[in-house]
């Protein structure tokens, strides 16, 4: 079974874990080049292609790391501009961030943009209009919709298979890619990336992979602050320091483990181009 292997480029002080203001995002230590760069040498000793879905000031400030992307054969993707949550910006705001990340990563790259990441899995009900607006911008995928609850994001009832979005009685020309999601009876659970991953034994990663290929490709997800255990340790909550800081020094040779233990690549070489993939209407 293809499965798909998934970057969100962002840095250690860019996520929802430390809430910075991104005007202060200046003042602290920049290491994004560096563990993206781990990731990068990591795949391509496995001769491993994955779609990067990099942030527009990452893509901005280091334009070379696109380079070297482009290079060794990944998929460029956006992950907007300055991984604002979708849920906390107007519609007018959020065209501005997607359009400024993608004309920035096309002008990079030298290659089009259709495929679209949200910040923290930031579409919800509250936010469909989003979907319409990428459609309207020219994209053609989507992977923003958590088919799972979590504090910060998530629509429970979605499919777990990728589908057609129909919001407000229109059927959406963009494909949605939810990411990988454990199934056990009725229980739904995330597994496949983040601090998922990085907590559940891998033996149990493993067989809820091949659980989930049984009726579908796993879409994987991974960031390179996740690989990156000297990145600077900040006083926070017991809480945030379990879910930013948990099991880093272990990270990357998990991840290694599970390429090749599975058949990992872009997104655009999972997705069938005869597909008949279902719709699937979200309702308010």
């Amino acid at each position: 079974m293809k499965n798909a292997l998934t970057i969100d480029v962002e840095d250690w002080y860019m996520t929802q874990d430390f809430h910075f203001d991104y005007h202060t995002w200046g003042k602290y230590e920049d290491r994004v080049e560096y563990s993206t760069q781990l990731l990068l040498d990591t795949l391509a000793e496995l001769n491993i292609k994955a779609t990067f879905f990099v942030l527009g000031c990452v893509a901005e400030k280091h334009p070379g790391l696109i380079g070297k992307m482009i290079k060794q054969g990944h998929e460029l993707a956006s992950h907007g501009y300055a991984h604002q949550m979708v849920s906390k910006m107007s519609k007018d705001e959020f065209r501005d961030d997607i359009k400024k990340s993608k004309n920035l990563l096309e002008d990079i790259s030298g290659i089009g943009i259709n495929t679209f990441r949200a910040p923290t899995w930031s579409i919800a009900k509250e936010s469909l209009w989003a979907l319409e607006v990428l459609e309207e911008e020219g994209f053609l995928y989507d992977s923003s919709i958590q088919p799972f609850m979590t504090p910060l994001s998530g629509i429970n009832n979605v499919p777990l298979e990728f589908f057609y979005p129909r919001v407000n009685g229109k059927t959406l020309k963009l494909l949605e890619i939810p990411p990988g999601i454990g199934q056990i009876g009725p229980f739904k659970f995330p597994f496949a990336g983040g601090l998922y991953f990085r907590v559940i034994p891998y033996f149990i990663v493993k067989s809820l992979v091949k659980m989930t290929n049984i009726k579908r490709p796993l879409v994987s997800y991974f960031h390179p602050w996740e690989v990156d255990p000297k990145q600077p340790r900040l006083d926070v909550s017991p809480l945030i320091k379990i879910a930013h800081y948990y099991h880093l020094e272990n990270n990357l040779k998990k991840i290694k483990q599970f390429l090749k233990d599975f058949d990992c690549m872009p997104i655009r070489e999972v997705i069938q181009a005869d597909g008949d993939y279902p719709v699937f209407e979200i309702c308010n």
